[in-house]
């Protein structure tokens, strides 16, 4: 339980050390951050890395309970845990370097997609920007929560070189070559000499990203990008076999989006009251759903890279592989499919930073929890997840809203929760089957590859007693003693 009273002293005296206008107590504002079940007290908004110390010094003098987020305009990042005040790290929003030649850039954490990409496409710099999908997310904290793209730096985990951090006691430290103060490789070589620790600051409460370097893709010669679906429940399988290969010997090299109907009825702005009746949706109203869309049951998005010469004799290949598949049909042109989302989707695979047609959320509220379990590139084990989450989504009167990206050997799975944002009992129940989700899962093996706020206690409980919590235990005690950031 946060102290109240420690709260406002701690904001009381931020606002004295850095001014009324590095703090927000207004509703409005306030409610860009809160759940139904957790309300900020108050936003603080440093500038630049010296107010963030200071921000940080008079809290901890206070003692206060901070949440950062790297860039809360566009409410994309929520608080976990009730009364905690926001560090919003939203003003520090410099883009300190592209380098083309090398390809790679170095940014704050206030950055977003949206403006990394306008910037490239001023200085008409030949590099794509890989999107998580929504180009208003901060491109650090893409990194912090390990979000996943759809172009072939969709492992955004991966394609980080290079951190600043600032601990609770204000000190900053660089990792990697950035240690090292003439570096000329700090965005080159990830790992630098001695332990690799940038792993420790991705979805932890151990210290605040100041700034980080991520690669960007070179624009290839060359690209083909398709569609390929499968009408009924069970072509997840086959499909999943086809593309496990594909992965493996990157031929088909993307974040290749593989989603079910409703997904991509909800991206196109369909609401679930759209489609009539009560509980959650049976298979054959969701395949009807995709087929009055021009889409199958199964949705799947990939893209090929290479030479000109080189990219026709890959696309024989992978349109056999699916084309194979019972019920597949592969297309190419994007005859059929409504042209928002064609545009969109292969926009994501071919370095274009844009909003998807709408937002997921509205299909049946106006947020959405999410929960993101990984299984493998493979068919039985993908459909068992699937069965396993459509029963328990079911079981909780919500209907199964899912996009996997297959990335190297896993799929990462997001499976949205949509509900009433104002609505305290259907946010509520939302959690509860966001729990429920994450147990059953790990049952069957499957673990998770982000948690939403308020719900790290409940993916805790799936680790082996005394293995990695306590290991994150024993780090956070070391580097953040007085639980200065909320571990929400």
């Amino acid at each position: 339980m946060i102290d109240q009273a420690r709260q406002a002293a701690a904001l009381t005296a931020i606002e004295a050390a850095l001014g009324a206008g590095a703090v927000d107590l207004s509703p409005a504002v306030l409610a860009r951050y809160a759940t139904p079940l957790a309300i900020p007290v108050g936003v603080v908004l440093p500038a630049n890395e010296a107010q963030l110390a200071v921000a940080l010094s008079a809290a901890k003098g206070a003692g206060g309970v901070l949440q950062p987020v790297c860039n809360g305009a566009h409410g994309l990042e929520k608080t976990g845990l009730d009364k905690v005040i926001v560090l919003d790290l939203q003003r520090m929003n410099q883009i300190l370097e592209v380098n083309e030649e090398l390809a790679y850039c170095l940014v704050e954490p206030g950055v977003t997609f949206r403006e990394l990409d306008a910037y490239i496409r001023s200085k008409n710099i030949k590099l794509w920007v890989d999107s998580p999908g929504n180009p208003d997310a901060s491109v650090a904290a893409s990194f912090v929560e390990r979000s996943a793209g759809y172009t072939p730096y969709s492992d955004h985990s991966l394609m980080q070189c290079g951190l600043e951090v600032m601990l609770a006691d204000g000190r900053l430290v660089r990792t990697g070559m950035g240690a090292m103060p003439k570096s000329t490789c700090w965005q080159l070589f990830k790992f630098g000499y001695g332990p690799w620790v940038d792993g420790l600051f991705s979805q932890s409460d151990f210290a605040v990203p100041t700034k980080v370097g991520t690669w960007l893709m070179p624009e290839p010669p060359a690209f083909k990008t398709f569609m390929v679906t499968v009408e009924n429940e069970d072509g997840l399988a086959p499909l999943l076999d086809v593309l496990g290969p594909l992965k493996l010997n990157m031929v088909v090299a993307n974040g290749v989006a593989v989603s079910n109907a409703l997904h991509e009825a909800a991206l196109l702005g369909k609401k679930r009251n759209d489609y009539g009746g009560n509980g959650p949706m049976a298979a054959s109203a969701v395949k009807a759903a995709g087929k009055a869309l021009g889409l199958g049951y199964w949705n799947l998005y990939g893209s090929l890279y290479g030479l000109p010469d080189n990219v026709p004799i890959l696309w024989d290949l992978v349109n056999g592989a699916f084309g194979s598949v019972p019920g597949a049909k592969v297309i190419a042109d994007g005859r059929g499919v409504d042209p928002r989302l064609w545009s969109w989707r292969m926009g994501t695979m071919t370095g274009a930073v844009a909003s998807p047609p709408a937002a997921i959320a509205q299909w049946s509220g106006n947020q959405a929890l999410t929960v993101n379990p990984v299984s493998p590139v493979d068919g039985e084990d993908a459909m068992r997840l699937y069965e396993l989450s459509r029963d328990t989504c079911a079981e909780h009167d919500f209907d199964m809203v899912s996009e996997a990206v297959a990335i190297w050997r896993s799929a990462n799975h997001r499976q949205f929760l949509p509900s009433t944002g104002s609505d305290t009992a259907s946010a509520a129940r939302a959690r509860a089957c966001a729990e429920a989700l994450i147990g059953a899962q790990a049952e069957a093996g499957f673990g998770q590859v982000f948690t939403e706020p308020g719900l790290r206690a409940t993916v805790d409980k799936t680790f082996a007693s005394g293995g990695l919590s306590n290991l994150h235990t024993k780090v956070k005690k070391a580097l953040d003693p007085t639980a200065l950031f909320a571990s929400a």
